[in-house]
């Protein structure tokens, strides 16, 4: 299959680039390009250097970095170090896997007008470019609020919503969806591809959700643990013909073709070539019934019943500025527990986190702990139980190196842990090379990876995580969770937030759902899927396993026709 080319835009020559002499290059000879119009999408494992590779195409590296480049980046024709500071940004728009390192402003409408101001727009074209730019994802809402207050989803749309009014050339995406609820994920894909037909653009996406994309991006590029770029083709070739590689890169697959490669190897399926989309595993399948049963082996086995109460809230609300952020909410948490919190962007789930582990004051109502009101209990007490990874890695560094910041969480711990096993920590990690790197250098995989392990070694039995799959490629997410699961004994618990649903399905016991700030579900993940107008509402959408046997159902009673 061949590409219809149309104009050049950026051209990359032998690109190496490394942050010190010293330190091994994190890209090495990177050659390729890109044309008019063309969708692209970036893969590689956690610290392939994806980032990185984004961030030297509109040059903000090296140019805001003390990093060593060498190679060409030429955009239409020039080198992108001759542009103005400012103007290759207009016309190379980014979008960074953290949204908030790219905020000026105080709230939204300031921060889309500086953006135009930026590019000299007309004061009298400004406000209708605000208003598009807003309605492209969905914030018309929220013009007047304050950057601060916005949920990590809605301040990812503000970041693209930005990108989107410099109606730039490029527009690069590092992980777009990440802190995304399912429907907003699909919402900003059309989105794009409707914009894409409208306006002229060429677009790189660095995604781990890549089911997303499958229709739209024509292209991807393959980056390896090194630092190489081992493939540049055609999507269906990337994904049938090299999924063991990326497999063993640890690289995401899209759901059906990590389901297929799994059912190859089980023989069944009646063709060699792997699916790319559930309609082509059912149209495979040798057996359906026995397809579905055999993927149906990965789920964690359910577990007894606890008598044991963990957390037991009682009509809890939070408000801030006169906001209801939370609305009377009753729980309960077992020992043995994983509950699951999901819901739509802004529905409360990080406040609700916060408000469990004693961060945030309620307005109104109770929350017991271990059977005593928690704003009883001693600080140090409480967190010897309980451990909380927050959304943003960065918020509870405290240390200047790896090392020191796992050594901060073995000495603030009132039990006392052997040194000997910061070396099993950092194997598991996969960190052994960053022991002395600061954590803030560190990718966006590596400081989450970092951030949920020192909660987890001084062996706390209750952990609240806050998306701790974010930015992870698919071997790590893995390690993440299996390490967490056998982390936290079976006398404590596992809160986590997720808008991961085939995550929920595969660990969680229990899934709440949040909208508006107000309890909407409460129960096991199996009668959420079977509640299609509470996932409507949240914005949530069935788990791949649930689609696959629904899709096989109506197909079997010839409701649905496999194309």
């Amino acid at each position: 299959m061949k590409f219809q080319r149309n104009e050049l835009l950026l051209q990359v020559s032998d690109l190496l680039f490394r942050f010190d002499e010293d330190q091994e290059p994190v890209l090495k000879n990177i050659s390729f390009e890109i044309h008019e119009n063309e969708a692209i999408l970036v893969l590689g494992s956690s610290g392939s250097g994806k980032s990185t590779l984004a961030y030297c195409l509109n040059n903000l590296y090296p140019s805001s970095v003390d990093g060593i480049q060498s190679g060409n980046i030429l955009f239409q024709g020039r080198d992108v170090s001759s542009f103005q500071p400012g103007e290759l940004n207009q016309r190379i728009g980014l979008v960074m896997q953290d949204p908030d390192a790219q905020f000026c402003m105080l709230t939204v409408e300031e921060e889309l007008a500086f953006v135009l101001e930026n590019m000299q727009t007309p004061r009298s074209e400004m406000e209708a470019r605000i208003h598009s730019a807003l309605e492209y994802v969905d914030m018309i809402a929220f013009k007047h609020r304050m950057i601060h207050s916005l949920s990590g989803g809605q301040k990812q749309k503000l970041a693209i919503a930005c990108a989107l009014a410099m109606e730039p050339e490029v527009l690069i995406l590092d992980e777009p969806t990440a802190n995304l609820d399912p429907a907003s994920g699909l919402e900003l894909v059309r989105t794009l591809k409707e914009l894409r037909r409208e306006h002229s653009f060429s677009i790189l996406i660095i995604e781990h959700n890549l089911d997303y994309w499958l229709e739209m991006v024509e292209r991807c590029l393959i980056l390896n643990s090194e630092g190489e770029l081992i493939f540049d083709g055609p999507t269906r070739v990337c994904f049938t013909e090299h999924a063991r590689l990326l497999a063993q890169e640890g690289i995401w697959l899209p759901r059906a073709v990590e389901a297929g490669l799994k059912l190859l190897e089980a023989d069944l399926l009646n063709t060699s070539s792997l699916p790319l989309t559930i309609e082509e595993i059912i149209q495979s399948s040798c057996r359906l019934t026995d397809t579905i049963k055999f993927l149906k082996q990965d789920r964690i086995s359910e577990k007894t019943d606890s008598p044991v109460m963990i957390y037991e809230l009682n009509k809890i609300s939070y408000t801030k500025n006169h906001q209801a952020l939370l609305k009377e909410i009753s729980l309960s948490v077992k020992a043995g527990e994983f509950l699951a919190i999901a819901g739509s962007n802004g529905s409360g789930k990080t406040t609700l986190s916060r408000c469990l582990a004693g961060l945030l004051p309620l307005s109104a109502g109770e929350i017991k702990f271990y059977g005593d009101e928690l704003e009883q209990w001693r600080e140090e007490e409480k967190w010897a139980r309980l451990g909380y990874v927050f959304q943003n890695p960065e918020h509870q560094f405290v240390a200047d190196s790896v090392l020191d910041e796992i050594n901060y969480s073995l000495e603030a711990s009132i039990h006392g842990t052997q040194a000997f096993e910061i070396n099993d920590i950092l194997k598991t990690l996969r960190m052994t090379d960053q022991l002395h790197n600061h954590p803030f250098s560190l990718s966006q995989g590596q400081k989450r990876r970092l951030s949920v392990a020192v909660m987890l070694i001084n062996g706390q039995k209750v952990l609240i995580m806050d998306e701790p799959t974010f930015g992870q490629d698919a071997l790590t997410a893995k390690e993440i969770m299996e390490f967490t699961v056998n982390s936290v004994p079976e006398s404590g618990s596992i809160i986590m937030i997720t808008h991961d649903m085939d995550l929920i399905d595969r660990y969680a016991d229990k899934v709440m759902v949040l909208g508006e700030g107000r309890m909407l579900f409460c129960d096991s993940p199996s009668k959420l899927w079977d509640a299609p107008e509470i996932l409507a509402e949240s914005r949530l959408k069935l788990p791949f396993l649930r689609e696959m046997e629904k899709m096989a159902q109506l197909c079997s009673e010839g409701l649905y026709a496999v194309k």
